[in-house]
């Protein structure tokens, strides 16, 4: 049998066979060549690197045409064969370490692998230069024997490895390397020509050839497999890019309803804070009004017990002009400026017809504040001339009360000034009564609830003149800005002491 496959394979296939060898080797050479500049991956030039050499080997093995002519005719012989399947088996090393990625899984590993081939070729190279150049030719016979020993232990180091490497492509390479090996094992001399074999070189060649189809296979198969894992890989990421996509857009507007809803909440609670502060507002305007009223009409007995009945009726028109101002304070969270200066005057006309016109009470608003824009609680600073009136100067001689109205850095400064006795003497003089400190604990909660905490304040000044107390100052600040008003002082006067 072996004869007659001999006979067949000398006389019509070896050529045939090299040449498809040769063609396969060129198609894988190109077209991994091309994935290298597509994709730049490593691997792919080092497989065409190692099908090249590959095919470079083999050239010189062409007996007949094309390929034979040439490598007559380049001098590629013997030599040049031997030196190039030393380069290509030395590139089979260095191409399955970086196509399974072991630098990454051991670094070590990795070292093991390539150091010792890069080493082989490198010393292949000085040995075939040194009998191609110089004719040196026991270096590179002696290199050849010590390679195949080198080369024997280093796959089997290197395939120790690959067994422990926990990569799915591994088999692909250990199954193309073992093909190939048992196939060279076949083509060697020494094997082929043993009795239950018996085939002749170019059988034992065909044989490796085909080896060589076989391993060149794998090693593909193992490409377009990675080729494809990578593909699923990228396909994956795309999936889960997309769904993560899905997701923030989900969470998106998860967070926008949730952020409208606390907005609403937020704005609700807000609302309800406003309605708590307004009512508040108004309980503390309930309770400062009948207290203005009971003082008023105590005001109006008094004078209608003591004065003529013409002056008394001039004194009730007063009181229901004033009236008027209370209800409609009743109503409203806020007054203006203007309407608060235009109730104290008022009150203080009431207050005067009780002292027989003795008290002077003045008014003076700074240029640069408009009272039409400066907003405050109703009736907030009927409390403070009260107890000028009353606690300052009701047993004074010469009775004066002023109201300024002034610009400060932080907003508008109202001082009410009396030239009474004194808040010491009016406290040693006067019984002890709850309903000053009363009044004056509601415009601090309207103050409060109106501006806010921290943002008024309240001040009280002993006035003095050598040594003896010439009255009171009291300041309230509250927040605003200067504004200047349209209208000219003479017009704002006229409109502010108006009475109806």
């Amino acid at each position: 049998m072996p004869s007659i496959l001999d006979t067949v394979i000398e006389r019509d296939t070896y050529n045939s066979l090299l040449y498809t060898t040769l063609g396969g080797l060129l198609l894988l050479t190109t077209y991994h060549l091309m994935m290298f500049f597509q994709n730049r991956r490593k691997a792919y030039f080092l497989y065409s690197s190692y099908t090249f050499f590959s095919l470079l080997a083999y050239i010189p093995m062409a007996e007949s045409g094309f390929l034979s002519e040439l490598s007559s005719y380049l001098g590629i012989g013997e030599l040049f064969k031997e030196y190039f399947i030393i380069i290509f088996n030395c590139f089979y090393f260095v191409f399955f370490a970086n196509f399974l990625d072991i630098k990454k899984v051991n670094p070590r590993w990795y070292r093991i692998i390539t150091l010792p081939v890069l080493v082989l070729m490198v010393l292949a190279t000085a040995s075939f230069l040194m009998k191609k150049i110089w004719h040196v030719e026991s270096f590179f016979a002696l290199y050849k024997k010590l390679f195949v020993i080198v080369i024997s232990v280093q796959i089997i180091i290197s395939f120790s490895i690959l067994l422990r490497v926990k990569n799915p492509l591994k088999y692909y390479i250990i199954f193309g390397g073992i093909v190939l090996f048992a196939a060279s094992l076949v083509g060697e001399r020494s094997v082929r020509e043993l009795p239950w074999i018996n085939i002749s070189r170019k059988t034992g060649d065909v044989v490796y050839y085909f080896g060589v189809i076989m391993e060149n296979l794998a090693f593909s198969f193992a490409l377009g497999y990675q080729q494809k894992l990578n593909h699923r890989e990228k396909v994956l990421f795309k999936y889960n890019f997309i769904n993560e996509l899905k997701k923030n857009e989900i969470l998106k507007d998860s967070i926008s309803k949730e952020n409208e809803k606390r907005l609403l909440i937020e704005n609700e609670k807000i609302r309800y804070l406003q309605e708590i502060s307004d009512l508040k507002l108004s309980v503390l305007q309930s309770q400062i009004n009948p207290h203005f009223i009971f003082n008023a009409l105590n005001s109006i007995k008094y004078y209608v017990l003591e004065n003529e009945t013409h002056i008394a009726a001039e004194y009730l028109s007063k009181f229901s002009n004033i009236i008027r101002t209370i209800l409609t304070a009743s109503t409203m969270r806020e007054f203006t400026l203007e309407q608060e200066l235009h109730t104290l005057k008022i009150y203080m006309d009431i207050e005067n017809l009780r002292f027989n016109n003795e008290m002077t009470f003045s008014i003076q608003v700074h240029p640069t504040i408009n009272p039409l824009k400066v907003k405050l609680p109703p009736l907030v600073l009927q409390p403070f001339l009260e107890n000028a009136v009353l606690h300052g100067v009701s047993t004074a001689e010469n009775k004066k009360v002023s109201v300024e109205v002034n610009p400060t850095k932080d907003g508008i400064a109202i001082s009410i000034k009396d030239n009474g006795v004194g808040r010491k003497s009016a406290l040693k003089s006067r019984k002890p009564d709850n309903r000053e400190s009363m009044g004056l604990k509601i415009v601090h909660g309207m103050l409060k609830n109106y501006f806010g905490s921290g943002t008024y304040s309240i001040t009280y000044v002993d006035l003095h003149e050598n040594e003896k107390p010439t009255g009171t100052l009291v300041v309230v600040q509250i927040p605003g800005t200067s504004v200047t008003r349209n209208t000219s002082p003479e017009s704002y006067e006229k409109s502010l002491y108006s009475q109806t």
